[in-house]
């Protein structure tokens, strides 16, 4: 559930709607932090890069069957920046976008707010004459969620994850077992 203050409220029946999208990336070179207004913000001590309209972000589009991955994108980028695109490694990297609410009169931060987090995944590189486009694919936080995890409930690998733990070693030995327990009246 997602509270909002009441000057952001008294912010969102305003018009035009003062508010940035802000996508955080954690590189291995260090934070990347761009957002979606043409000029750069600086929200909670850091720096966000405006992409000035050569940025696009996907809708996100989950539904409670389906979690699907999300894809960035950035056009216009220079070609002498290409090779420093080229040596960052970005899979499995951290991934936020977050929503920032504005004073409609005085532009200051009203609020900030998570709206999705993942990892991404996949950087491709389209190159053009004069410029490039860069595109990544980030998977959804929630997506580890639907892996399964590679363990038994079994004495070797309790023993395996914990040694000299004894507490499985009579679990093969129970699968099959009946069981029958007292009425309410017995008293030992």
């Amino acid at each position: 559930m997602r509270i909002l203050s009441a000057p952001e409220l008294a912010a969102l029946q305003r018009s035009p709607l003062p508010l940035a999208v802000l996508l955080e990336m954690d590189l291995g070179s260090g934070p990347l932090n761009l957002n979606t207004a043409s000029l750069d913000l600086t929200v909670d001590g850091a720096v966000y890069y405006g992409t000035r309209g050569l940025g696009k972000i996907e809708p996100v589009q989950d539904s409670p069957a389906e979690i699907r991955p999300l894809k960035f994108e950035l056009s216009g980028v220079p070609s002498s920046a290409i090779a420093l695109a080229l040596t960052e490694p970005v899979q499995g990297r951290a991934a936020r976008i977050k929503l920032a609410l504005f004073d409609p009169d005085s532009y200051q931060v009203l609020g900030v707010h998570l709206r999705w987090a993942g990892r991404l995944d996949v950087m491709a590189i389209e190159d053009g004459p004069l410029a490039a486009t860069l595109q990544v694919t980030a998977e959804h936080a929630a997506i580890d969620l639907l892996r399964s995890t590679p363990s038994f409930y079994s004495d070797s690998e309790q023993r395996r994850l914990y040694s000299g733990d004894p507490s499985l070693q009579f679990m093969a030995d129970q699968v099959d077992m009946r069981v029958i327990w007292p009425a309410a009246s017995w008293r030992p």
